[in-house]
């Protein structure tokens, strides 16, 4: 065979100008194939030369261009193939191989539990690693830290009440008219049916969407409820926190004469159920207003009432000063009256810092 293509390039090239040389006659002699080459190139010769005198219509480019593109990706294809060929049975074999050493690792682990149904009533705690459960609408619950229980069940839905930690819930598409909520002490976060994560501090509220909407409503009057969509987040200050806020607030707005700003935020302050103290302070907080405003008869009532829901033997600075401020109005409105009012100051506050002036009042007065 390799006779044969030597004697073909030799003598089928068509430069060739030479005659036959007396060795390619006796290959010629002793190889059929050859032979029977070699008598049809005539015929070639001969065809070929017909087609050259053929009119010949020359194509477009738009007729030559896509054939070429067409055959050029093919080409490339199949080099990317060849090429690729050995790294494809590689990464094969390298897959099979993790595939069998996950498969050994996973054999020799302790196989995990399915989340536990958790029941109304039934509190979930986390320990050193995070809890699952679901419950019997086909809610999942993964709780990171803290501590979550479930709430009786209602005509409207479910509750889920997390006083502090971590939850992360996802909630499939629930029947019409039902919800399931996350409530903690400053918020309750309302859903149909998302992915969202819960997280309760000791100062503020988190909430953090993955997919869907979820509403947040925060604890107390006036505050504004928000609509949280997939990829947002949103936090509620404790009330704790919201109320020193507003009563720092409400004390700014007191000391610019800004009434109306007070008043409301005061309202604000006491829907947010305050402590017995907190409500008394904010009683206190609105006589000053409405002696600001040339309201003294309702003003003496607010500050009665403040030192009254005060427990006894509490002695804020705040309570002393409301005590003052009554005796001043009541010497305005009632001279007479007057002395009593500085000598329940001086009773719950002896040593205080009008006791000075109570004590001057009430040798006056006799």
């Amino acid at each position: 065979m390799n006779d044969c293509l030597s004697f073909r390039e030799r003598y089928f090239a068509p430069t060739l100008a030479s005659p036959p040389d007396s060795a390619w006659l006796d290959h010629l002699r002793t190889c059929l194939e050859c032979r029977q080459t070699y008598r049809a190139l005539p015929q070639v010769d001969c065809a070929l030369s017909e087609i050259a005198r053929l009119p010949v219509e020359i194509p477009t480019f738009d007729q030559i261009a896509e054939p070429v593109a067409g055959a050029a990706r093919s080409q490339r294809r199949r080099r990317a193939v060849r090429r690729s060929a050995p790294f494809f049975y590689t990464a094969l074999g390298t897959a099979a191989l993790a595939a069998g050493l996950i498969a050994i690792v996973w054999s020799g682990q302790p196989r995990q539990h399915a989340p536990k149904l958790l029941s109304p009533g039934e509190e979930l705690q986390t320990t050193a690693e995070p809890k699952s459960a679901v419950l019997d609408n086909g809610v999942h619950i993964r709780l990171d830290e803290g501590s979550l229980k479930l709430a009786p069940s209602t005509k409207e839905g479910q509750a889920l009440i997390l006083p502090s930690g971590r939850v992360f819930v996802e909630v499939p598409k629930l029947a019409p008219g039902r919800t399931l909520s996350v409530r903690t002490p400053d918020a309750e976060v309302r859903v149909h049916g998302t992915r969202f994560q819960v997280i309760r501090t000791n100062k503020e509220t988190q909430v953090r969407v993955t997919e869907g909407v979820v509403e947040v409503r925060p604890e107390g009057t006036g505050r504004k409820v928000e609509t949280v969509k997939a990829g947002e987040s949103a936090t509620v200050l404790s009330a704790e926190t919201y109320r020193q806020s507003l009563r720092d607030s409400t004390l700014e707005a007191l000391e610019d004469a800004d009434y109306d700003t007070a008043e409301k935020q005061l309202g604000q302050l006491l829907g947010t159920s305050p402590t017995v103290a907190q409500q008394a302070e904010a009683q206190a907080l609105l006589a000053w207003s409405f002696s600001g405003r040339g309201k003294r008869r309702e003003a003496m009532d607010l500050y009665r009432h403040a030192l009254a829901l005060l427990p006894e033997g509490q002695r804020p600075l705040w309570a002393e000063n409301a005590c003052a401020e009554l005796a001043i109005l009541v010497q305005r409105t009632s001279p007479k009256e007057s002395a009593g009012t500085w000598g329940e100051c001086l009773r719950r506050f002896p040593d205080g810092v009008h006791a000075a002036v109570a004590r001057t009042r009430v040798h006056s007065s006799r």
